[in-house]
């Protein structure tokens, strides 16, 4: 009897989340592509910035410490 019980249980959840969450459109999913490639594009940009920011502080950090062996 049990068994039944959870097989009719699993079944009603497996429709209400249907319900719930009907298939993603075409036009959600050319959307969510768009989000994504927005994002990563504004990812790269960053990444570059800050790439760019580390290297010109590891440079001054290099240019200090010959200067202070100079001295």
């Amino acid at each position: 009897m049990s068994l039944v019980y959870w097989y009719i249980c699993s079944m009603k959840n497996v429709l209400e989340i249907e319900d719930h969450f009907p298939a993603a459109r075409e036009k959600d999913l050319k959307a969510a592509a768009k989000r994504r490639e927005d994002y990563s594009l504004v990812r790269d940009i960053r990444a570059k910035e800050e790439n760019e920011a580390i290297a010109r502080r590891l440079l001054r950090d290099k240019e200090s410490k010959a200067e202070d062996n100079t001295i």
